[in-house]
C-alpha cells in the first residue's frame, strides 16, 4: 500500500496534535511549571508595575534577543534577565536591564514575584 506525502504529513500532524491531549493533568501542570516562555512574559507584567511610565514599556518580542537569559531552578521557579525600554520621569526613553525571579503555582495560571531588580 502506498501513501502520498500529504497523507503521511497529515497523519503525523494529527498524531502530534493529540500528544498534548494524551498528557495527564499532572504532566500538563508540570509543563506549564517549567515553561520559560511563560515565565518571560509574566516577568514583564511585574516589571511594568515598577516603572514610572508603564504604558510606554517596550519589551523584546522574543527571548532570542541579545541580553535575555532564563534559568529554571526547579520547583516552578525561574530566573529571567532581560531589558525594557520605557520613559523615565523626564520623558526620555531609556533601556533598563532587569532581573526577575518568578514562581508558578503548579497546576494554575498564578505566578508570584520572588525578586525584582531594575
Amino acid at each position: 500500500m502506498r501513501f502520498s506525502r500529504i497523507a503521511v504529513l497529515a497523519v503525523l500532524l494529527a498524531s502530534q496534535a493529540g500528544c498534548s491531549e494524551s498528557q495527564t493533568p499532572e504532566q500538563r501542570a508540570q509543563a506549564t511549571c517549567e515553561d520559560e516562555h511563560d515565565a518571560f512574559w509574566i516577568s514583564q507584567d511585574f516589571v511594568k508595575r515598577a516603572l514610572k511610565a508603564p504604558s510606554t514599556a517596550e519589551f523584546p518580542a522574543t527571548m532570542r534577543n541579545d541580553g535575555i537569559r532564563s534559568n529554571y531552578l526547579g520547583d516552578c521557579v525561574h530566573e529571567i534577565w532581560a531589558y525594557v525600554d520605557s520613559q523615565n520621569s523626564y520623558g526620555a526613553m531609556i533601556r533598563t536591564t532587569y532581573y526577575a525571579k518568578v514562581q508558578n503555582r503548579k497546576g494554575t495560571d498564578n505566578w508570584s514575584l520572588l525578586d525584582l531588580k531594575l
